[in-house]
């Protein structure tokens, strides 16, 4: 019993100084996980629920339905270029009012809603205010003469938001935030 402890002794003994590298192969997979933002930098709530809005990030202007569409009293909307941060639907209003509201899917931006945080946090948006939108996190923001943005997190790295003026008497942001609702709930029925 003895020589085979000695044995394996020598054994583990020679295994750990043997000078020969062994080369390890590759991982098969990679991680595309993309930090949230960097150590300093303000977090959004993280996102309970991730939803999957791949196919109306690539066709925004479905993210309203005809029905909410009518509500709104919007046209059906065209697909535009107008925000950098990514696909945008522009739907104009039917009934003459001046303006137009934006749906936007912010996929060139890896960071998601904590983005919104971190401009706020240097001090771009004098209007902010932190909302719950049906249990995802948002914001409400704006500078003093524009209109009102509201921001969706649906996932902790993508987020949509939509841009509309309030009508006359309104509260502050609460056609975005009307608006936002009614996408959200596209969002999570899927259609």
């Amino acid at each position: 019993m003895r020589r085979l402890a000695a044995l394996a002794l020598l054994l583990t003994l020679t295994v750990a100084c043997d000078n020969s590298t062994t080369t390890t192969p590759p991982p098969t997979t990679t991680s595309t996980t993309t930090p949230r933002t960097t150590p300093n930098s303000p977090q959004a709530p993280r996102v309970p629920t991730p939803l999957d809005a791949t196919e109306f990030a690539a066709a925004p202007c479905r993210s309203l339905t005809d029905p909410q569409q009518k509500q709104f009293a919007l046209n059906p909307g065209r697909t535009s270029g107008v925000a950098q941060e990514g696909n945008t639907c522009l739907y104009e209003y039917i009934n003459g009012t001046a303006g137009s509201v934006a749906v936007v899917y912010a996929v060139k931006v890896p960071t998601g809603l904590s983005s919104r945080y971190a401009e706020k946090a240097a001090g771009r948006w004098p209007h902010w205010q932190v909302l719950d939108m049906n249990g995802y996190p948002a914001v409400a923001y704006a500078v003093p003469a524009g209109e009102c943005n509201v921001a969706v997190g649906i996932t902790d790295t993508l987020y949509f938001w939509v841009t509309a003026g309030d009508k006359p008497g309104a509260a502050k942001c609460s056609t975005s935030q009307d608006v936002a609702s009614a996408v959200l709930s596209t969002l999570r029925t899927g259609h």
